[in-house]
């Protein structure tokens, strides 16, 4: 019974990893003006915003701050490159 619910809870963890990066990925597309040109969009479309929801909590001075778009890129950027190490490392971790 408890290497069952071992094993379901490592799954769980690896689920929502999984849906975590997915969602990072589409919410970086949502932020590069050629990713967006590539999905058929126009460029004015760029938006920050889901990107910023998921670099959270690195992300969190940008949602008061009025930088230029190129600093918040850089600033959205970093934060996925330290959230997701962060999160394979617990989607790792033992119980």
């Amino acid at each position: 019974m408890e290497q069952a619910r071992t094993r379901s809870l490592k799954s769980l963890r690896w689920i929502i990893f999984s849906i975590w990066l997915a969602t990072a990925l589409l919410a970086l597309t949502f932020a590069l003006a050629p990713a967006l040109s590539a999905l058929g969009l126009p460029p004015e479309r760029v938006t920050f915003t889901p990107a910023m929801i998921t670099g959270l909590p690195w992300t969190l001075p940008l949602l008061f701050l009025d930088l230029d778009s190129v600093t918040n890129l850089a600033i959205i950027f970093v934060a996925h490159l330290l959230n997701t190490p962060i999160g394979l490392m617990l989607a790792r971790s033992d119980d």
